[in-house]
């Protein structure tokens, strides 16, 4: 499973490769880093499990893409499990997944895939925040 602080040292070590546009900049708060790697989101009021993958990811949320069906909407928690790669990942144990709030979603991103993509921040990081203010 890969951790918060694996991905923001990860994101330090890759910053030749971050996303960073001046209307990306109002909403995110960290480095990101565009790549592609399974994620699993369990999401609790169907208590189902739905597969996807991540778009970008920092050290505090991802932007996914989930199936069209998936019943997320903003300010939804849900707890997310961030596969290494392709290859030899864990089964995603819902006792070690990642609490996360989804803060938008996007259902026309592409309807002929049936994919809906979605922006969610880590509570962690959110708690963080509160902490500093």
């Amino acid at each position: 499973m890969l951790m918060i602080s694996e991905i923001g040292s990860e994101a330090a070590l890759m910053g030749g490769m971050a996303l960073g546009t001046t209307s990306d900049a109002e909403r995110r708060r960290g480095l990101r880093i565009r790549q592609q790697r399974p994620i699993k989101i369990f999401e609790p009021t169907t208590h189902r499990y739905y597969g996807g993958q991540t778009e970008d990811l920092s050290a505090t949320g991802l932007r996914i893409e989930l199936p069209l069906s998936t019943p997320v909407r903003p300010g939804k928690l849900v707890n997310v499990h961030v596969g290494l790669g392709e290859h030899g990942e864990s089964l995603a144990n819902r006792r070690k997944m990642i609490p996360a709030k989804v803060v938008w979603v996007s259902r026309e991103a592409d309807l002929t895939t049936g994919r809906l993509m979605a922006g969610i921040e880590f509570i962690s990081s959110i708690a963080a925040h509160l902490d500093a203010a």
